[in-house]
């Protein structure tokens, strides 16, 4: 019984582990992102309009972000991507 609560410890820390530098990994921001300058080429009622106008898009480097004064969203693009 000790060892299987001592083998369950050890997977669930692995996943732990695993997990948070997966998340981690995702959420660096590559060289050229940081350096990048990104315009506002579109305003839309919903992040789902918002993303589906991105992909459907010739941009590579793209993004939605919030409106900090209404309920909109903005495509942000790199220009120069």
């Amino acid at each position: 019984m000790r060892i299987r609560h001592a083998l369950t410890g050890a997977a669930l820390g692995a996943v732990l582990l695993t997990g948070g530098t997966a998340a981690t990994a995702q959420a660096a921001f590559t060289p050229s992102q940081a350096t990048a300058t990104y315009t506002d080429i579109g305003t839309f009622k919903t992040e789902n309009a918002c993303k589906s106008f991105g992909r459907a898009g010739v941009y590579r480097d793209w993004f939605c972000k919030p409106s900090t004064t209404t309920t909109n969203w903005h495509l942000m693009v790199n220009l120069n991507s």
